[in-house]
């Protein structure tokens, strides 16, 4: 069946880059090409340094390349080992599934299909980490980035099956893994000790300055336990750096082995979670006399009211769409665990500089998400407008569809972005810091509840109305395009978006800035009172007039038009 599933993946590959090809006949997709073929350049070309190679030695560049390889594998494991790893479209479960191919088989097919999204991920690194394509170097780097991301993609298989055998099969699965849970659960508690040993030569390296602080690591990365838990990650990493043919080829072999070993695990972790499922299988009777059958036990939502504002169901729908995910449970515990993070760095109060740094990165990924969140966030028309039929069948107004279905995105977002400054303005409060002053950051988080929601809205307003008015421009749907088209496209919805918002805000902040201008004189700093209720009328106004126009479109939008949405 190798033979058949080959031909398979490699004619879904090429018909996959020739529909891409045909695409670019159409102006607006050759114009996110160019765009994003530019951007490439600058990144690549544009912005590496004239002058040499930066001295930096190879021996600290491993230590952060192993450094951010461990990293990402902590994010796997935590974050990134779900079911994604083995999603199949509906044609391949409709087709795949009920011919005679064992579950080994549908992973391999799973692994070669996923070459196609690597050896694109391995000419992009390739480009931007190589100084030209002369010479054996980049060659050789490009072997090694796909041994790297070859491996990555198999653990995190590797981690979605582990996973996957103690989520749906409980104390079977448990049973199976056993070993490897215990082995697991005693590195980490050793690393973990070994960790809150090192803080205090690493804190006191860091206020002495950059040199010091990477001494210092270096130094602690040659103890025995970092040592031994970093070795794997730079096994992975060294072949990226080896200047020589010699030098390539001694690093390849352990990189090579560690391939080899996760494409073996990964095999064997399905034939353990066949294992777990057959003991699962067998324990099933007496799970539902008990009636601790979990797997199909949906996670607890707000009760929808008999009575309100009609849109409000609509809104439910979206905000319990988002409860129900995975993704809101780690958000949660992520605020939960950073909450508590700085309640313990806070003791003692030796932890100023670590609580310092977590307040700016907190609160500067606050202020990514009023650009970027808007686009990351898609609990709205742009995942649901493949549902029009539905939707237009609703006793509801057009305008109330899409205000409640943008208010949905708009509640997410306000509420990470609260969290976030919420974060960052106690972790700057237990460090003490006092540039801005107490007071200052007060008045900034008052003005971020108040305007955040505002903002929010009509940024998703924005993205709403251009799913709406130009459905061609935006992604319906979980699918997630890839490619250089993608992020050229990416790079001009978002230029267009910022362009509008900044408009859509200038109306609302001359009017509060005149009337705070008109009163100062008279009320002092009580005049922001009255400059912020202008400022929010003159939004809603603004909000309403365009909550109008996109209503008439979308009641005038035939379903017909817009292609259904394909669950994975």
């Amino acid at each position: 069946m190798i033979g058949p599933l080959g031909y398979l993946a490699g004619r879904s590959a090429r018909n996959r880059l020739l529909r891409q090809l045909r695409r670019l006949r159409t102006p607006r997709y050759a114009i996110a090409l160019l765009l994003g073929l530019a951007y490439l350049w600058t990144v690549g070309v544009g912005q590496r340094p004239r002058s040499g190679p930066p001295d930096v030695s190879p021996a600290v560049l491993e230590l952060l390349g192993a450094l951010g390889v461990m990293l990402l594998v902590l994010w796997i494991w935590i974050f990134g080992g779900d079911r994604r790893a083995l999603a199949f479209t509906r044609a391949e479960v409709t087709w795949l599934f009920p011919a005679p191919l064992t579950r080994r088989q549908l992973i391999e097919y799973k692994l070669l299909r996923g070459q196609f999204i690597i050896l694109f991920n391995v000419f992009l690194w390739t480009f931007l980490l190589s100084r030209g394509w002369a010479g054996a170097q980049p060659w050789r780097r490009a072997a090694a980035i796909w041994i790297l991301l070859t491996t990555l993609g198999l653990h995190r298989l590797g981690v979605a099956l582990f996973r996957g055998s103690l989520t749906e099969h409980g104390r079977a699965g448990v049973r199976t893994r056993g070993i490897t849970i215990a082995i697991v659960m005693l590195l980490a508690v050793v690393v973990l000790v070994d960790a809150a040993g090192a803080v205090p030569a690493l804190r006191s390296a860091w206020e002495l300055g950059p040199e010091k602080f990477v001494a210092a690591a270096r130094e602690i990365a040659g103890r025995p336990v970092a040592s031994v838990l970093l070795l794997p990650f730079r096994w992975m990493v060294r072949p990226m750096l080896a200047e020589s043919w010699s030098g390539w080829a001694q690093a390849l072999l352990p990189a090579a082995a560690m391939l080899v070993a996760h494409f073996i695990w990964a095999v064997r972790s399905d034939a353990a979670f066949q294992e777990s499922a057959a003991a699962a299988a067998l324990a099933r009777p007496s799970a539902r006399r008990s009636g601790r059958d979990a797997r199909f036990t949906a996670r607890p939502i707000p009760r929808l009211a008999a009575t309100g504002w009609p849109g409000g169901a609509l809104l439910w729908k979206s905000l319990a769409a988002v409860v129900r995910t995975s993704r809101a449970r780690v958000a949660g515990y992520a605020f939960a665990g950073g909450i508590a993070a700085i309640a313990v760095l806070s003791v003692g109060g030796s932890s100023a500089t670590l609580l310092e740094i977590a307040g700016w990165l907190t609160a500067m990924w606050a202020g990514f998400l009023l650009v970027l969140g808007p686009q990351w966030i898609r609990n709205d028309l742009r995942a649901d407008l493949g549902s029009l039929a539905v939707l237009r069948s609703y006793p509801l107004r057009g305008r109330t569809v899409v205000a409640a279905e943008t208010a949905g995105s708009t509640t997410v977002l306000t509420g990470l972005q609260l969290g976030l400054l919420g974060i960052a303005y106690l972790a700057l409060w237990a460090a003490g810091v006092e540039d801005p002053p107490l007071g200052v950051r007060s008045w900034i988080l008052a003005g971020a509840i108040v305007f955040l929601p505002a903002i929010n809205f009509l940024a998703m307003l924005i993205q709403n109305g251009t799913a709406l008015l130009l459905p061609g421009w935006v992604r319906i749907g979980p699918d997630r395009p890839i490619g250089i088209e993608a992020l050229g496209h990416n790079i001009l919805v978002m230029a267009g978006f910022l362009a509008v918002l900044l408009v859509l805000l200038i109306f609302p902040s001359v009017a509060g800035g005149g009337v705070f201008v008109g009163l100062e004189s008279a009320l002092g700093w009580w005049a922001a009172a009255p400059a912020t209720a202008a400022a929010l009328v003159v939004a809603g106004l603004e909000a309403r007039i365009v909550l109008v126009r996109l209503g008439r479109v979308f009641e005038a939008t035939d379903p017909s038009t817009v292609a259904p949405v394909e669950a994975l």
